[in-house]
């Protein structure tokens, strides 16, 4: 490059270092080929992970409009196996769906979080105790981690559910008490559907485990990074819901995205009770950086997600807080799936127009 000037110089390596960082950014897989006998030993993948283009051939659910029937329906249209590792698990007729697949001689299996914040009319161990009683195998999620806030289900090693909702009530729309916006992707591709089947029979064997599935966001192996991603990917608009805003890395990305004039709108949950009430300095942070931010009354904001310039999108069980992303077992997808997108945007923007301004 003798023959190039300084500045040609100068001007070349700037096109070269932007291309380097757009093909990291859009490019190539979330290769998750990682030890994960401890949260510890996860936290490897952030070396050597990139975030996926986003994972098509998609369905979505929308909570809490559809109710438990599409979860039901597939619970009861299983052949051989159901896998289940779920944060919270009350919902009578998901109960009862797992009990009848479990007497009709299916390997039912269900791993419940044993010490969930705030209370369900079941207990876990009174969840387990019953399914057990019908014939499930079950078993608490794995003490590895302090939590597993996953909300994950697995039908016949064929089709995947990865979602925000817990099984529960007010996830999925039962009763006349306050209901939460949920989201449930339904995916069939064999690489996410190998790569989740994977994750919990290391989880229920308290073993190691080894994927390699690009758009797979999975804490604490990759979200940070994943988060860090996606949200240094935006140009144009930057669209979260989320239920916390509880990490001030994930809260700076927002802020820088806000600064480069990306526009940044961010819905949460009403204050009064919950997780929301610790989001006040989140909020204030991210508001004072640019990024506009409202408050749902008519829905409890439970859902997690990004969606970016309209082309890529995470849905999963991740929040934005620190513990979220760094130390609980929690599982979600990045997408491009052009209809899901469009159903995100517009139950997005149903839910900013219901909104109040913070």
């Amino acid at each position: 490059m003798q023959w190039l000037s300084v500045s040609q110089r100068t001007v070349l390596f700037q096109i070269i270092y932007l291309l380097a960082c757009w093909y990291l950014l859009t490019g190539c897989a979330l290769a998750a080929i990682l030890p994960a006998a401890s949260a510890t030993d996860d936290k490897q993948c952030q070396s050597n992970c990139a975030l996926g283009s986003g994972a098509q051939g998609l369905r979505i659910l929308v909570e809490p409009d559809m109710g438990p029937a599409p979860i039901v329906s597939a619970i009861r249209a299983a052949r051989q196996t159901v896998f289940m590792e779920m944060y919270l698990l009350s919902n009578k007729s998901i109960i009862a769906a797992l009990e009848e697949d479990a007497n009709q001689g299916l390997d039912v299996r269900v791993m419940l979080e044993q010490h969930p914040y705030g209370g369900t009319p079941l207990s876990p161990q009174e969840t387990l105790a019953r399914l057990q009683a019908a014939g499930v195998k079950t078993r608490f999620s794995n003490p590895d981690f302090p939590l597993t806030h996953e909300k994950g289900l697995l039908i016949d090693n064929a089709v995947a559910y990865i979602m925000t909702s817990n099984m529960t009530n007010a996830a999925l729309g039962v009763g006349n008490y306050t209901l939460n916006r949920e989201y449930d992707i339904v995916d069939t591709n064999t690489q996410d559907v190998q790569a989740i089947a994977a994750i919990f029979q290391a989880d229920w064997q308290r073993g190691t485990v080894s994927f390699n599935a690009p758009d797979l966001v999975v804490s604490p192996l990759n979200a940070r990074l994943a988060f860090n991603l996606l949200i240094a990917s935006a140009s144009q608009t930057l669209l979260v819901t989320a239920e916390e805003m509880q990490d001030s890395g994930i809260e700076q990305d927002l802020i820088a995205a806000a600064q480069r004039a990306v526009n940044v709108q961010v819905i949460l949950p009403t204050p009064g009770g919950g997780s929301s009430d610790s989001n006040l300095n989140g909020i204030l942070a991210i508001k004072q950086g640019g990024v506009h931010v409202r408050e749902d009354p008519r829905l409890y904001m439970h859902a997690k997600t990004l969606i970016v310039d309209g082309q890529r999108a995470f849905v999963g069980s991740e929040n934005i807080s620190t513990p979220s992303l760094d130390q609980n077992r929690e599982l979600g997808i990045i997408i491009a799936d052009g209809s899901v997108l469009q159903t995100l945007q517009q139950t997005f923007q149903k839910d900013w127009n219901d909104s109040q301004s913070v």
